[in-house]
Order: structure tokens, then C-alpha cells, then sequence
């Protein structure tokens, strides 16, 4: 979530340097226009819980003391112009107002960042004290700095354990993971003839390994058919004989093997079984030639209900005479 945090931050500070660059000024209101331009207002939007505010207030304030100290969110150095430092000072007073937990998440800066922070103001108002949008960020400093807005630490941020996020090192560990998923992504979508070759050999090494399974099966079979009413036969791995068989035809483009249909058969037999259970009538089969044309067109929807055992399939079946004039009796 922190990185989607950096983005927004890093849009609304781009905007509003445009903006200043255009209006010949850094004014917090033209701050407050980018502000609701991109409507940063619903950035707390869709959070379910205290902890998630608290990440989103540490990013962002982390992005703004970062950028109004001329660093990147990594801690880098970089050439920050004057709309960009100014639009840092200005999004810490904005978050920090803004957070829904009421001030309870402080600006943490270290003693190499209060006094870039502190001495940037200073210079500000020496040397352009007389303009309208230094007066602005002189006063929302030192508003910050009454409120106690600052958590003087000796780090910019906790790296202890119960740390919630290594915020210097956020975006670079993003762009690990997205590259290491992106090559994965291309290894896997690239063709191999080995692996193809390797998955043929497979599935016809199943095909050879079940066929003396079915041999023991026929003898289990067959010795117990005296017990048949205690123990059914079984053609579990007839069955996946036959999977397999079919599979390994249809990838190598032989002929489908039609050596038996007792899957789909005892499927059948299974439907009609669970169908008599519910309705108490086994199900036929009806004939294409029985139904009308615009039946064939248009078939019957299957509703949701007959999927399971409920009311709904219980009494949709037509109840008996002798029920139904019981029930109209009373």
C-alpha cells in the first residue's frame, strides 16, 4: 500500500510544481487547488482498520519530509527546486491535519533532518522573506512546530522489529519483486521443447504403470466374487487407464482408444440413481425426435434450486390426489 501512497504524493507535488511554475507562486491555496484536483481529500478512503490509516499517514509524511529536505523517498540527494520543497512542508501540514486518528501519528525527523528542515525556513525568510508564499510556509512551520507536530528520534523512522514498513527502501524492493515477476512470468510463457518433451514421456510412462494395476484388479475382482454383496468390484484403475490412454492420444494426435465407455456409463447410472432418490422416478432418457422444434431451440433453463436438497426440490414434484385433498380438507 506504501507505494501507491509515493505515487499519489509524488503526482499531487509534480502538479502543484507546474502550477507554481505557471502562477509565478507557491501559495498554499494553489497547493489546496492541486489538493482537490486530484481529490486527495479521499485518501483514507476504503480503510477498514486503525493500523492501515496509521501506514498511510507514515508514508505520506515520510514522502513530505523527505522531498522538503531536497532528498528522494529512498533518502537520496537530488536537485529539489523551490515549488517541490515547498509542497513538502506544505503536504505535512496537510496529512498531519488530515490523518482521522487526530494527531496521533507525529512527523519523526532525526537531527539531520530537523536542521535541514529548520535551516531551509531560516533561508527562506532571509533571503525572500517579503513573498507571500514564504510568510505562508513560515507560518505553517512554526504551526507544526506548536502543536508539537514533530517527534524529535534518531532515526527518520522506527527500524525496530515491530517496524510497520522500511520506508527507504520501499520502492526499491517493489521493483525487485516486479521484476523478479516479470522474468518468472516470461520463463514460464517462453516455450520448451525439453519440458513438452519431458510431459509426453510422462503421461505415456502413466498409461505403462497402470496397466499391471488393472491386471491385479481383474484378480481382485474375480477373487472376490463370492463376496460381491459385502465388497463391490472396483475399476478405479481401469478408469484412470483410460484417462490417461485418452490424454496421452490426444497430445501425441493418435486415434482416441474406444476400448470401453464405462465411465460415462456409471456417471449416467449415478445421475438417475440421485434423480429417482429426489423425485422418486428414474429419469429417461427422451428422444430427439419426441421434441418439438422450438424446444430443441430453445432448452430448458436449469435453476439454481434443483443443484441440491431443499424445499424447493422436495415439494416441486406434484404431490399425490389423496395429499392434496387432505390438505384442502383442513
Amino acid at each position: 500500500m506504501e507505494p501507491n501512497v509515493y505515487e499519489d504524493c509524488w503526482q499531487l507535488i509534480k502538479r502543484f510544481e507546474r502550477a507554481a511554475k505557471e502562477a509565478e507562486n507557491a501559495s498554499f491555496e494553489l497547493f489546496s487547488q492541486c489538493w482537490l484536483e486530484m481529490q486527495m481529500q479521499h485518501i483514507y478512503s476504503a480503510q477498514t482498520n486503525h493500523i492501515e490509516v496509521i501506514e498511510t499517514t507514515m508514508a505520506a509524511l515520510h514522502v513530505g519530509k523527505r522531498i522538503a529536505c531536497g532528498r528522494k523517498n529512498n533518502g537520496e540527494l537530488f536537485d529539489a527546486k523551490r515549488a517541490q520543497r515547498i509542497a513538502g512542508i506544505y503536504l505535512l501540514y496537510a496529512i498531519y491535519n488530515k490523518q482521522p486518528t487526530k494527531h496521533f501519528v507525529k512527523i519523526e525527523v532525526s537531527l539531520r533532518t530537523w536542521a535541514t528542515l529548520s535551516s531551509y525556513v531560516e533561508e527562506m525568510r532571509l533571503q525572500t522573506g517579503e513573498r507571500r508564499d514564504t510568510q505562508q510556509v513560515s507560518y505553517i512551520f512554526w504551526k507544526l512546530v506548536q502543536e508539537n507536530a514533530f517527534l524529535y528520534t534518531a532515526l527518520d523512522y522506527c527500524q525496530a522489529l515491530d517496524a510497520l514498513a522500511a520506508y527507504d527502501s520501499l520502492e526499491s524492493i517493489a521493483e525487485k519483486q516486479k521484476i523478479h515477476s516479470a522474468s518468472i512470468l516470461k520463463q514460464q510463457l517462453k516455450p520448451s521443447q525439453v519440458n513438452l518433451s519431458e510431459d509426453l514421456q510422462g503421461l505415456s510412462d502413466l498409461v505403462s504403470i497402470c496397466k499391471p494395476l488393472c491386471q491385479l484388479q481383474e484378480a481382485y475382482n474375480t477373487q472376490m466374487e463370492r463376496h460381491r454383496s459385502s465388497f463391490p468390484a472396483t475399476h478405479i484403475f481401469s478408469q484412470l487407464h483410460d484417462v490417461f490412454s485418452e490424454v496421452n492420444d490426444m497430445v501425441t494426435g493418435q486415434k482416441k482408444s474406444t476400448k470401453s465407455s464405462g465411465v460415462n456409463d456409471q456417471l449416467e447410472t449415478r445421475k438417475n440413481v440421485r434423480h429417482k432418490a429426489m423425485f422418486g422416478e428414474a429419469k429417461a432418457p427422451i428422444a430427439l425426435d419426441e421434441l418439438d422444434e422450438s424446444e430443441q431451440q430453445m432448452p430448458k433453463p436449469v435453476h439454481l434450486h434443483e443443484k441440491r436438497m431443499s424445499s424447493a426440490t422436495v415439494f416441486e414434484a406434484k404431490l399425490p390426489d389423496d395429499v392434496i385433498k387432505n390438505l384442502q380438507s383442513e
